[in-house]
């Protein structure tokens, strides 16, 4: 995912460096910011992929040496499985946001930029299900995090 994110910013600059000759229903510069964010996108889902897989290895693999040999920061060490289906839920989120972007971008960025009812219906069910997918992820609290209050009352210490 790194190395597709990086295939994505080159294509993103050269996008830019070429738009001039290129395609002209897009205005200057969209394609090019169409690029980054998606760029961003694939960073990010890699970083996760990261954090995912040592979660699963000090969760199963290892977990008597979980904090013992290393020295992690508080927010990379992980406790519980709730703790990484959060993360990747919340990527699934960000995820979705990202796609309403490059689809709102990509609509609003020709040049013949009047909205049929095909393209307000994708550009208003992208975000309404964005909002449902964080409003019951927020409902869930798979993992609560440390220093809010839990459904309890109580903070987590």
């Amino acid at each position: 995912m790194f190395f597709l994110g990086i295939v994505k910013v080159y294509t993103a600059f050269s996008d830019v460096i070429r738009e001039p000759y290129g395609d002209k229903n897009i205005a200057f510069g969209a394609s090019a910011i169409i690029g980054v964010i998606e760029s961003l996108d694939r960073f990010l889902i890699a970083i996760v992929l990261l954090y995912f897989g040592y979660g699963v290895y000090s969760l199963f693999i290892h977990p008597e040496e979980r904090e013992e040999q290393f020295a992690l920061p508080a927010w990379l060490r992980v406790r519980q499985i709730g703790q990484l289906k959060q993360v990747v839920a919340e990527l699934i989120v960000v995820i979705l946001f990202v796609l309403f972007l490059r689809q709102a971008l990509q609509s609003f960025s020709g040049a013949d930029a009047a909205l049929t009812w095909n393209a307000i219906v994708t550009l208003l069910l992208l975000p309404v299900s964005t909002v449902l997918l964080g409003l019951a992820l927020k409902l869930v609290e798979l993992h609560p995090k440390s220093g809010l209050p839990s459904r309890g009352g109580r903070a987590d210490s």
